[in-house]
């Protein structure tokens, strides 16, 4: 049985783990990015906001991005669906940074679009490297 499933099976072979782990991975990162197209479509240009409804958007952002970060890095519960929910968080984690990037390209907000998505990728990599390597100490 070679599907995303293996990723929660205990006995299986590390590769077949592995294989799982990047095939979960993927696909909830398929559909986020397609959430993403359809932000990026339906979101208006916001060029001439003023300065602190501009700082008020970046920093609902980064509140959002604490509390995703708070969950993602909490103690691991050992559940038998935490890594499930690892790489969904990892999700979650790129995809509020790309959404704030988008926000910030529409408000003409070029380095918050530099700022969030350096972020963002920094930080899915970490999370998932950090994840990559747990699978093998189970």
């Amino acid at each position: 049985m070679k599907s995303w499933t293996n990723l929660l099976n205990q006995e299986a072979p590390l590769a077949s783990r592995r294989r799982g782990l990047l095939q979960l991975s993927a696909l909830a990162l398929l559909v986020q990015f397609f959430h993403l197209g359809l932000a990026w479509l339906a979101l208006p240009v916001f060029v001439g906001l003023p300065a602190w409804m501009v700082w008020a958007l970046n920093g609902f952002f980064a509140l959002l991005w604490v509390a995703v970060g708070v969950q993602q890095f909490r103690p691991s519960t050992k559940q038998p669906l935490e890594p499930v929910r690892k790489v969904f968080l990892n999700a979650l984690w790129l995809g509020v940074a790309c959404l704030a990037a988008i926000f910030a390209l529409r408000m003409g907000f070029d380095l918050g679009v530099v700022l969030f998505l350096t972020l963002g990728c920094v930080g899915y990599g970490a999370a998932f490297w950090r994840l990559w390597l747990e699978l093998g100490k189970t």
